[in-house]
């Protein structure tokens, strides 16, 4: 009996930060929609690769068919030392697709951070777009962020929301990943409305130059770092649900290990060496914070040691009712293509790892382009 307790106290305990989050979204307050620019601002778009030869090309298409004037934007395209043709493909497609760009070569391997701090010393123009070399644009996608971005002086960063491409969600991971997304994009939209997010997507994030000069480097993730950098100023990091990109998801199991786990671990490093923001007084710092750390450093580990301890409680209990209840849960879990509890115990899986991996250095990372 005391164990079957202490697990539903754990269990209670992890969900706090989540059902704060469902009532947000619920009852809370909504951002408006954006107004569109009649006339766009000049910007520099920024793309950090490595060993993405399967996808560059479609990539660079796509960033060629974007509703955004091609005369109002640079590239800098920054090869992260590939060990295969993305930077010859990307040249030559790039050569001939109207686009005014500029390509640059590391000489090692640095990482997402180091080559954007290094496009951002040439960056020509105060307004900055950092974006994957395997995601992809809506047309009017950039439209709407950057439309967002310069309709309110209080804001200094954006970013879109992203998603699984249809045929992604119509794989078992891909389909856990579209429900996690879908939760995860109204939280931070339910934030934005109110104050800021630092739940930034690296996918495709857009800041001001004058406001944001670096990114941090070594601690924490380029998107959440940039979206933190805006608060810290003063200003607002805002998350534009409006403003739509796709991602590939990985099908085979050990990719999207790798991927999830590396973004849960540099997001969790970034919350935690930022908590000195919790003594500002405003409502990002007093209202979300907290929760925020809550949901990526104390839930994981509750939920996951409660469910564990339930599962002991009920075997103890009884074993034929626990073996079962546990029968039910893995069928349930094998067979259903996608559900909430199955996205959300993965996903308490992920973040426990990262946590577990918060010294390791994953500044550099491998290609899960499908």
């Amino acid at each position: 009996m005391f164990i079957f307790v202490v697990s539903v106290l754990l269990i209670s305990v992890s969900a706090l930060p989540y059902i704060y989050y469902l009532f947000g979204i619920k009852f809370g307050k909504k951002t408006c929609s954006v107004y569109l620019l009649k006339e766009f601002p000049n910007i520099s778009i920024i793309i950090s690769a490595y060993n993405e030869e399967k996808i560059i090309s479609e990539r660079i298409d796509n960033l060629a068919e974007t509703g955004y004037p091609k005369d109002k934007f640079e590239l800098i395209f920054i090869d992260d030392h590939s060990d295969d043709n993305t930077k010859y493909l990307a040249e030559s497609k790039l050569r001939d697709s109207g686009i005014n760009y500029r390509i640059f070569s590391n000489y090692e391997r640095k990482g997402t951070n180091k080559s954007y701090n290094f496009a951002l010393s040439r960056a020509k123009n105060n307004i900055i777009v950092t974006t994957d070399a395997n995601k992809f644009f809506e047309a009017d996608t950039l439209v709407i962020l950057i439309s967002r971005l310069v309709s309110d002086d209080s804001v200094a960063a954006v970013c879109a929301d992203v998603r699984p491409f249809e045929e992604s969600k119509n794989q078992k991971l891909g389909g856990m990943e579209g429900i996690y997304r879908n939760f995860y994009g109204r939280m931070c939209d339910w934030e934005s409305a109110n104050d800021s997010t630092y739940n930034f997507n690296g996918a495709l994030v857009a800041f001001k130059k004058n406001i944001i000069s670096s990114i941090k480097e070594n601690r924490g993730a380029d998107d959440a770092n940039t979206a933190f950098e805006a608060i810290r100023s003063g200003y607002r990091a805002v998350y534009v649900i409006e403003s739509v990109i796709y991602e590939k998801i990985p099908p085979e199991i050990n990719k999207q290990y790798k991927q999830k786990v590396r973004r849960a671990k540099r997001l969790i490093e970034a919350t935690l060496f930022n908590m000195d923001l919790l003594t500002e007084k405003r409502i990002f710092s007093i209202r979300f914070y907290p929760f925020r750390i809550m949901m990526y450093v104390i839930s994981p580990a509750f939920f996951l040691s409660g469910l564990i301890l339930f599962i002991i409680s009920v075997l103890v209990y009884s074993v034929f009712v626990g073996t079962v209840i546990i029968v039910l849960f893995i069928l349930f879990i094998s067979l259903k293509k996608s559900s909430f509890i199955s996205s959300f115990i993965l996903n308490q899986f992920y973040l426990l790892v990262g946590l577990l991996k918060i010294r390791k250095n994953m500044t550099i990372w491998d290609s899960t382009s499908v």
